[in-house]
């Protein structure tokens, strides 16, 4: 086993009460995935569409189990034995779903990898966590991988059609409590991290995503298979609810407009980067969303204009949420008292929330059932937090504020600060400056002036001709905004860095203006 799947425990007390709460239990989602094929085998777990809607293959509870236990039976052929890990890159397909959970059935440690991952960062994941086996695609660049067992998607399900389960006797016996997921963070900011969670930790999240929807809702999810927003809301929610997830192999926002109509959905999630070219999407051909009850957006803050665009074109029902790869979803905006471009909103059940100095905006920390068990560094394999420090407290990184009515607003990140002398609300000035007509994208990012003091840099995407630095300042200040918050220096970009999952990349921006990539204009003198 490798060391750094190591169980690391939170204080008992707390593992108590989460148990006796029902955010952790003995079973795994295995056991979820048999009940339901006793009781409801030919109910869908998955719709999964492909090849931009021409194919939809529906995935019944029967049908999944009895795939889940071939592909066990595989693994287990292969040489994977409870510990291991066992490594894939693959796209949003059903299979993928599938192969998640026999590892689980195994008890070996599921290694995803995105399908947007380039080699870099997929030999640094993979020297990592030393998988046993690598599944991908066929047309996988595998370079770099000839000390690793390697097998096709087509080739693992081609064996499992023929192959025996494992036998009953001979089942590993796998506890809640073990590792069984490793995902990486996104490196928007420091350095690359994976994370690792447990059955319990994800079964937590889970729970928390299902109690954001109605009862009977078709869900679906604008995310990777292999991220924790698509892993907990498009392949685990099913089968803690019995309800069917809808998810697509592609982010063409036609395709989903499509989608949402064709198959009646009634709750939508994903960030305000895909919700944004939906609005634009249905704008210029109009579906029929009337079964759209709510979409909910996560992942980065949504601003104002995309939210409006949301309200009048996908539904007047829209959610904030805040969740990390870490712990899943920890806070929520109500839609019928918050605007969601206002607030992160308040607690989820189970998730406590604690700033950790007595001023605002102040850092935040967060302690739940949803954290993950520990998280280490990819390139060192120091850990860099686990469960049993600081009585289960994780430090976020974010810098909120609290409104009188108890919910958090998000300011920025602390690796984000911006100033050297008043603390810029970075979140705050890109929200305003998104008002801008002629402002299509942007980031605020700090800079060192003439004088080594760092200052803001306003990087945009223009719509149509760039606006210039005083045009800028003008417009905020119009709007009210201290002097002290002003940029003191734009850039214009053709695009932003984004992850695939939109967060702009602004260790990326800083590096293209440190190397003279993006120019900078303007520069003037910072208020101290």
């Amino acid at each position: 086993m490798n060391e750094l799947f190591r169980l690391s425990r939170r204080p008992a007390v707390q593992s108590a009460a989460y148990y006796e709460q029902g955010w952790w239990r003995r079973e795994t989602f295995l056991d979820d995935l048999h009940s339901w094929a006793r009781t409801a085998a030919d109910q869908p777990a998955y719709v999964n569409v492909r090849r931009h809607g021409a194919e939809t293959a529906t995935v019944t509870f029967g049908e999944l189990a009895d795939w889940v236990e071939r592909l066990a039976g595989v693994l287990w052929s292969c040489g994977v034995r409870p510990g291991d890990a066992v490594a894939f890159q693959l796209p949003n397909l059903w299979e993928a779903a599938a192969l998640w959970l026999a590892c689980g059935r195994v008890g070996t440690v599921a290694v995803s990898l995105p399908p947007w991952a380039a080699r870099r960062e997929r030999d640094l994941v993979l020297s990592a966590t030393r998988p046993g086996l690598i599944v991908t695609t066929d047309d996988a660049d595998v370079d770099g991988c000839e000390t690793m067992d390697v097998i096709t998607l087509r080739d693992l399900l081609c064996r499992a059609r023929s192959a025996a389960k494992i036998p009953v006797a001979e089942r590993p016996q796998v506890h809640a409590d073990d590792v069984c997921q490793v995902l990486c963070s996104s490196g928007t900011t420091g350095r690359p991290k994976a994370v690792a969670h447990t059955f319990n930790t994800r079964y937590a999240g889970a729970r928390a995503v299902a109690a954001q929807v109605s009862a009977g809702a078709v869900t679906a999810t604008a995310g990777d298979l292999t991220h924790s927003l698509g892993l907990v809301r498009n392949l685990l929610s099913p089968l803690v609810t019995g309800r069917p997830s809808v998810f697509l192999s592609s982010y063409d926002p036609d395709d989903w407009l499509d989608v949402l109509e064709r198959h009646r959905v009634n709750s939508f999630s994903s960030t305000p980067l895909v919700l944004g070219e939906l609005v634009c999407a249905q704008r210029q051909r109009p579906r029929d969303l009337s079964s759209l009850q709510q979409v909910i957006s996560t992942g980065a803050p949504i601003p104002a204009r995309i939210a409006a665009g949301v309200r009048e074109c996908l539904t007047s029902r829209l959610v904030n949420s805040f969740g990390m790869t870490e712990s899943g979803l920890v806070l929520n905006s109500s839609p019928e008292t918050d605007r969601a471009e206002d607030t992160l909103g308040r607690p989820v059940l189970g998730f406590e929330v604690r700033k950790m100095e007595n001023a605002e905006p102040a850092r935040l920390r967060v302690r739940g059932p949803g954290l993950c068990c520990v998280m280490f560094d990819l390139r060192t394999g120091t850990v860099v937090w686990d469960a049993s420090r600081d009585e289960g407290w994780y430090d976020t990184g974010d810098l909120v504020r609290q409104d009188e009515h108890g919910c958090l607003r998000y300011v920025t990140r602390v690796d984000e600060r911006i100033g050297s002398g008043n603390m810029i609300p970075v979140v705050e000035v890109e929200g305003e400056l998104m008002e801008h007509p002629a402002v299509a994208e942007v980031a605020i990012v700090g800079v060192p002036d003439q004088e080594g003091h760092e200052t803001a840099c306003a990087v945009i995407v223009p719509r149509g001709t760039a606006p210039a630095l005083e045009n800028l300042r003008d417009f905020l200040s119009g709007r009210h905004m201290s002097e002290e918050f002003l940029p003191t220096c734009v850039a214009v970009a053709a695009t932003l860095p984004r992850t695939p999952m939109g967060k702009i990349r602004k260790a990326e921006i800083r590096r293209q203006i440190a190397d003279g990539t993006l120019v900078t204009f303007g520069h003037l003198r910072a208020s101290r």
